[in-house]
């Protein structure tokens, strides 16, 4: 998250303790559960998400979620709405990104534009249905160290443009209240990436990498490769 008050919901939640070994950033975990907040801004947000994954390295069953308020210009929208993000603008390159994705869900699907500003007008011309100021960065950075599937944006609508009314209480407010989905997704998904690792044999295993590679499958379809084989030995 990028402000203390996104996290303080999974702080509670996941009874997440302060690691007071890191100084540079805020960090809080568990056995499973590493959460840094990384401040405001598409650069604290990849110097932080750097940080992170130089400090502990990541593996492949790794997930990274960026969670946190956003605002928008649609008032049909309402407030406290959680949209899983399906694609990221950056508004000052207009550069787009695309996250993988490889797991269902339970969250409404949008775009989100990243801005250097704080937008509080609602005239300024956005391409994304959401703003927010950390997901590019966030993403650019992230991408360096994980595939694409293990990198995912949950973003709460918490204004319409005008966030110098949203208090921090308000804050903690909203993202509370999808504190309990959020969590239940991520341990749906933590199930996902064990399944290979727990059903099929190491032998099956290479196998199944050598058909892979040798139908010169993408990394997205290989992984759905894997689960649809895996259900199959489970059926």
């Amino acid at each position: 998250t990028s402000m203390y008050w996104e996290a303080l919901p999974f702080i509670k939640q996941l009874n997440l303790k302060r690691d007071f070994k890191s100084h540079k950033f805020e960090i809080f975990k568990n056995e499973e559960i590493i959460l840094i907040i990384t401040g405001i801004g598409k650069v604290k947000a990849a110097v932080a998400v750097t940080y992170l994954f130089s400090k502990y390295e990541p593996e492949d069953s790794d997930l990274f979620m960026n969670i946190g308020v956003c605002g928008t210009k649609n008032r049909n929208i309402a407030i406290g709405t959680a949209f899983f993000c399906n694609k990221i603008i950056e508004n000052d390159t207009k550069r787009t990104f695309y996250p993988d994705m490889l797991f269902k869900h339970t969250f409404e699907e949008t775009s989100v534009e990243t801005c250097s500003l704080v937008i509080n007008k609602e005239d300024i011309e956005l391409e994304g249905q959401l703003a927010d100021m950390e997901a590019s960065g966030i993403y650019q950075a992230a991408s360096v160290f994980l595939q694409p599937h293990q990198i995912s944006f949950i973003k709460v609508v918490s204004d319409y443009l005008n966030v110098e009314k949203l208090s921090k209480d308000k804050v903690s407010e909203l993202i509370e209240d999808k504190t309990v989905q959020i969590i239940s997704w991520m341990n749906e998904v933590k199930l996902g990436f064990s399944y290979e690792r727990n059903i099929l044999s190491q032998k099956e295993q290479e196998i199944l990498n050598r058909v892979i590679k040798n139908l010169k499958l993408s990394y997205t379809m290989g992984m759905q490769f894997k689960q649809m084989v895996t259900y199959y030995k489970l059926q």
